[in-house]
């Protein structure tokens, strides 16, 4: 199911127009169209709008739960983070488990700061290229390359960023997710 399907079908349970949507989201009813038609990929800042809106974890919007364990390259759902150079892309079909795996990308210079959630979480990262720095809360900071890993308390990250001058790609896991 895509994200576009996902929001409508969220939106429909909730009996909720286009337009009382975009009044909840601070979004037009026009994008929503076009997110729900998937004619756009809208930016994680504008999925986590809509997910708040909707009583619902952004990951909701991002994943179903199939009958099927495999997820096949082409049925990964692709999300820009906030109009920057990271990418973010779902690995797994299944959404009420409890770990979520991702596939990052982020261009050089980007960074992204932690998002603070009220359950208490682990967070697992490995870098398969390019180099990633990860800054915790107490000004802790770990450089890793290709072929290394961290494993953290989701409550000590402060900032993931990519110091070098090459796009990073890693691996990262949440657990329990929550987005």
């Amino acid at each position: 199911m895509s994200v576009g399907s996902a929001l409508r079908k969220r939106r429909n349970e909730l009996e909720m127009t286009l337009r009382e949507l975009a009044g909840k989201a601070d979004l037009t009813s026009g994008y929503l169209s076009q997110i729900e038609n998937d004619l756009v990929s809208p930016s994680l800042k504008s999925l986590g709008r809509l997910a708040e809106a909707l009583r619902i974890p952004v990951f909701h919007l991002l994943s179903t739960s199939l009958g099927n364990p495999v997820m096949r390259a082409n049925e990964r759902t692709v999300v820009k983070w906030m109009d920057t150079g990271v990418e973010v892309v779902l690995l797994t079909p299944y959404r009420d488990w409890q770990m979520l795996p991702f596939h990052r990308t982020m261009a050089p210079g980007e960074a992204t700061k932690a998002v603070r959630l009220e359950r208490a979480r682990e967070e697992w990262y490995f870098v398969l290229s390019g180099t990633i720095r990860v800054t915790l809360t107490d000004d802790e900071t770990f450089v890793l390359s290709e072929g290394d890993s961290i494993h953290i308390e989701s409550s000590r990250l402060d900032e993931i960023s990519n110091p070098s001058e090459d796009t990073s790609t890693f691996i990262s896991m949440m657990t329990p997710p929550q987005l």
